[in-house]
C-alpha cells in the first residue's frame, strides 16, 4: 500500500486487506480466463469454430475491459496491481485449458464451468468487500454480471430445454454433452462430476 493520500476506506486494516485481496484476486482470474479465451479463440475446430471464434474474441475484449478496471481500483486504493505471469500460473483457481486444436463440445463445456467457478468467486469478493468499500463491491457487481453472461451465452449452446432434449451429440462425435452433471474444472484441467 502507498503512504501518499488516497480515498479513505470504511474499515480498519484487516478489512482494507481483504478488500485488496479480493480485488487482486478478481483481478488474476480475469487475466487467466483472458489468456485461456484467447487459447480457445485461436484453436477452436468443429461445427461452431466461426461463431465460438467470433464470441471469444468478445469475450477475451470484455474480459480485459474488466481486468483493466479491477487493476485501476486497485491503485485508487492506494495497493499496486500484480499482473505478472508467475502470479496468475501461483494464484489462480481457474486451470488452463488443454493445448492443441479444442473442438466446440470441448470449448462450450470448459467455459461454461470455468465462467461458473470465477463468478462464484466474484459473488464472494462482492459479499466480502460491500462493508468496507461499496465502489468495489459495485465494480465486482459488474464484473460478475459480465462473467454470468458469458457463462449463459456458452451455456445456452448445449442447454436442454423442455421441447429441445439438446444433447450436442452432433458436435461430439456423437456423444452427448453433459453438462448438468459436470463441475467447474479442477486443478489438473479436468471436470469432475459431483
Amino acid at each position: 500500500m502507498t503512504t501518499l493520500p488516497v480515498i479513505g476506506l470504511d474499515g480498519d486494516a484487516d478489512a482494507i486487506k481483504k478488500d485488496v485481496a479480493a480485488l487482486q484476486q478478481t483481478l488474476t482470474e480475469l487475466q487467466q480466463l483472458q489468456l485461456q479465451t484467447k487459447q480457445a479463440h485461436w484453436n477452436a475446430s468443429g461445427t461452431l469454430y466461426y461463431p465460438l471464434h467470433l464470441l471469444l474474441q468478445e469475450h477475451y475484449e470484455g474480459l480485459s475491459k474488466y481486468a483493466d478496471t479491477i487493476a485501476e481500483r486497485l491503485l485508487a486504493v492506494g495497493a499496486s496491481a500484480d499482473g505478472r505471469a508467475n502470479t496468475i500460473v501461483k494464484t489462480s483457481g481457474v486451470p488452463e485449458i488443454p493445448g492443441g486444436f479444442l473442438d466446440d463440445a470441448q470449448i462450450l463445456v470448459w467455459f461454461t464451468n470455468a465462467y461458473k467457478r470465477v463468478g462464484e468467486e466474484v459473488n464472494a469478493a462482492i459479499k466480502a468487500t460491500e462493508q468496507v468499500d461499496p465502489t468495489t463491491s459495485n465494480l465486482l457487481q459488474e464484473v460478475e454480471h459480465g462473467v454470468a453472461k458469458y457463462q449463459w451465452q456458452m451455456r445456452a449452446q448445449l442447454q436442454r430445454t423442455k421441447t429441445d432434449p439438446n444433447t450436442g451429440w452432433d458436435l461430439n462425435d456423437n456423444k452427448p454433452v453433459d453438462l448438468q452433471g459436470q463441475q467447474a474444472p479442477n486443478a489438473s484441467g479436468s471436470s469432475t462430476k459431483p
